[in-house]
């Protein structure tokens, strides 16, 4: 074998490796952010406020009017609006593929869904208030595909799904 193939295998060799090497890094730092996205979102969601709307949300046993919510105690109304945010921003992020919907999903779906339930009476207020249609348009968004998918999935509760699970 002639001196100069075997250099150009090694090179071929070396940059066919480093491709390969690349790609391999590429993908690690694409889950790395993923990760850190989804870790991003969960903590995000550990706000006074964000809390206070969610339990303000889920303790409502009625659809309630634009009234209602404007007469709020300030506090509460703020903490209202941050949920409606949170959820919104949520949306966005799930659709621009920076966070799995599936995440979302295992970590808040029941409240999205029972948010949107409640609320979605008022939205509809809202938007014909500001004649803005795509006001919380997201939050609706995000709530019917998570519905879509719950629907077409039918997925138990993790409780049941992973009681075999070990560390």
């Amino acid at each position: 074998m002639a001196l100069p193939l075997i250099f150009q295998i090694i090179s071929t060799s070396a940059v066919i490796l480093g491709i390969i090497f690349g790609i391999l890094n590429l993908r690690n730092f694409q889950a790395m952010r993923k990760r850190e996205a989804a870790i991003l979102m969960l903590n995000s969601f550990q706000t006074n406020e964000f809390i206070k709307g969610l339990l303000y949300v889920l303790d409502l046993n009625h659809n309630p009017a634009k009234e209602e919510i404007d007469n709020l105690p300030q506090d509460q109304y703020l903490a209202f609006y941050m949920l409606l945010g949170t959820w919104e921003r949520l949306g966005i992020l799930v659709y621009r593929r920076e966070i799995e919907i599936s995440m979302v999903e295992d970590a808040y779906s029941g409240p999205i869904l029972l948010s949107w339930d409640k609320l979605e009476n008022y939205v509809s207020e809202i938007r014909a208030a500001w004649n803005r249609d795509s006001a919380f348009e997201w939050f609706q968004w995000l709530a019917e595909r998570v519905r879509e998918r719950d629907h077409k999935l039918k997925p138990p509760p993790a409780y049941q799904l992973y009681k075999n699970w070990k560390p």
